[in-house]
């Protein structure tokens, strides 16, 4: 029987939760949580009921859960879940919409499970590869240069000449 391992960290500097559950096979009742959670099932399959709409989630699907979401989940095979995810505070939700959108103003999902995401919007890798190739080594050369020091987004960035 394979145990349950749940592991949750903190990052201070990101101001971000990690989650990472291995084994579980507990059920999960009626929920919401204050914060939005982004998650990826790596193994198992489940029948995930969110605001009222069934899903029956697997090995590679893509959850997204708004603050406020009521939802449950059991397992639906003989197998367990693997999952991992962030949990992603309203604060900095804004912060991030504000730093895309330019507008401070919380987003809404409206799918929870990203399935229709990767079937509408994803191409094959390598169609993605970005223009910018001058930039990317800049970036890069940089962290080679400073990898014993903490390094910031913004400094790779202004190195780099590329935004955020």
């Amino acid at each position: 029987m394979k145990i349950e391992i749940r592991t949750i960290v903190y990052d201070e500097s990101l101001r971000i939760e990690a989650c990472r559950f291995e084994g579980i096979v507990q059920p999960f009742p009626n929920h919401f949580h204050e914060h939005f959670a982004i998650g990826f099932a790596e193994n198992g399959e489940r029948c995930l009921s969110c605001r009222n709409i069934d899903y029956t989630i697997g090995q590679g699907s893509v959850i997204l859960f708004n603050p406020g979401d009521n939802h449950a989940c059991v397992q639906s095979d003989d197998g367990t879940l693997d999952y991992r995810g962030f949990n992603i505070s309203k604060e900095i939700m804004l912060d991030l919409a504000e730093e895309v959108t330019g507008k401070r103003e919380l987003p809404g999902f409206s799918e929870n499970v990203m399935s229709s995401l990767i079937q509408n919007y994803s191409q094959p890798f390598e169609s993605c590869i970005p223009q910018c190739r001058q930039e990317i080594e800049k970036a890069c050369m940089f962290m080679e240069q400073h990898y014993t020091e903490r390094i910031y987004l913004n400094q790779v960035c202004r190195q780099a000449g590329l935004s955020k």
